[in-house]
């Protein structure tokens, strides 16, 4: 029996050959995703808001106090959603979900479905949890409100969350695998690429436009007006929802390749007429 467990090892220990401890496990999970993040980060903020500026963001100006703030609660963020998803991933690598390793053991055809399975799956739990965090004032006030803290998103303020708000948008990634087969591989392309995701429209440079994806013209709204386009990758629950919002503006007003400049502080009261028309409230 022992044997079994030992090839199906978690995916990160399998991959790296590391004992499946909860401290191993912490450090891989907390500490590797600490440096996916920041690498992303940091790359995204040297290209657009420092090398190439003038042509993306010729508005922005660095908020010392406010990325200093971004920072911190980034470390918080990842390293509290690494305690709080360690059960789980304990659970995983115990081999108590359905997660495996050979494509051989449900095919191709199941290869490709579960992706389109996830990502309905995510999508549905993600939504409906971000849903909650608006129209509850407890939610709000202390699990959701710290990450709308910056009005004007940039790279680092993609992580900076609550604690208990990064476990609770991170978990349906990581629970998916005890409600269906889950390929390895599958599993660990969907948790980085959310990261890589959560990078790209914290930006604010959106280089294509799709109605129906949650790109970074529609999340910029949602974070300066909060209560829409709470989606994660698609727009489908907002417009079935009623929370929607098609981002409009004169695109002859703004560089190649970027839907928003961020209003100065004394246009976001008016901001709204720009973008929406009828005029959203903006988010207090």
């Amino acid at each position: 029996m022992r044997a079994v467990r030992d090839i199906k090892r978690p995916v990160i220990a399998r991959l790296l050959g590391l004992p499946d401890t909860p401290a191993v496990m912490f450090l891989v999970f907390a500490g590797g995703g600490m440096l996916y993040f920041f690498t992303l980060a940091t790359i995204a903020y040297f290209l657009y808001f420092k090398k190439f500026k003038n042509r993306f963001h010729p508005d922005y100006e660095l908020d010392r106090r406010e990325m200093k703030s971004a920072l911190k609660w980034v470390v918080i963020g990842i390293v509290g959603n690494g305690f709080l998803m360690l059960p789980i991933h304990l659970l995983i690598a115990k081999d108590y979900s359905k997660m495996y390793y050979d494509v051989a053991d449900h095919g191709w055809g199941w290869m490709f479905a579960q992706v389109v399975l996830l990502l309905l799956f995510t999508e549905t739990l993600i939504y409906w949890t971000h849903w909650a965090f608006h129209k509850s004032p407890f939610l709000w006030k202390y699990v959701h409100e710290r990450h709308h803290k910056y009005r004007v998103p940039q790279p680092y303020s993609a992580l900076s969350f609550n604690p208990m708000d990064s476990f609770l948008q991170a978990v349906p990634h990581h629970v998916a695998a005890f409600f269906f087969p889950l390929h390895a591989g599958v599993y660990v392309a969907s948790v980085t690429f959310v990261t890589l995701w959560a990078v790209c429209i914290h930006d604010r440079v959106s280089f294509f436009r799709w109605p129906w994806l949650n790109y970074t013209d529609h999340h910029t709204l949602h974070h300066w007006y909060s209560d829409f386009n709470l989606g994660q990758y698609f727009t489908f629950w907002d417009r079935i929802v009623g929370t929607y919002r098609t981002p409009t503006i004169d695109y002859d007003d703004v560089p190649e390749g970027i839907i928003y400049r961020p209003p100065s502080a004394a246009a976001r009261s008016t901001a709204p007429s720009a973008l929406t028309p009828g005029g959203a409230q903006p988010a207090e």
